[in-house]
């Protein structure tokens, strides 16, 4: 389903809500919404390493009545994704890329690197870029 791409963020948690009746899990961007429903659409169900996590999960809660939260924070990025940032007024842009992060065309393997290069202080780099 190609419109997918067209569509806002807003509008593909929208999307992900009217197909499987919850929210979109917090943290997914864009570009992984796409790939998720894209490959829904294609072979009706979502892909295995997905529906695993999502069948850990209800297993975990069914036997605990909790979750743990450290396993659903699992940060994962698409290749491509855009982290964009201002920081005391320069908008900065960090691009995912194959072994790391691309700032400033220097490769760097967190997002924490990069947030520090940025600040000049230790930060968590997830948290720097709103992503968790």
């Amino acid at each position: 389903m190609n419109d997918l791409k067209i569509l806002t963020l807003r509008e593909l948690h929208i999307k992900w809500q009217e197909i499987f009746k919850t929210p979109a899990p917090k943290g997914y961007t864009k570009l992984y919404l796409i790939k998720e429903l894209t490959w829904y659409f294609k072979y009706n169900k979502l892909p295995s390493k997905l529906q695993k996590q999502i069948n850990n999960f209800v297993d975990d809660y069914e036997k605990t009545k909790s979750i743990n939260i450290r396993k659903i924070k699992k940060f994962e990025v698409t290749i491509g994704t855009k982290f964009i940032r201002e920081f005391k007024g320069e908008k900065y842009e960090v691009i995912a890329v194959n072994g790391g992060f691309n700032f400033n065309g220097k490769l760097y393997k967190t997002l924490s690197a990069v947030a520090n290069v940025i600040t000049g202080t230790h930060w968590n780099g997830k948290k720097f870029f709103g992503v968790v």
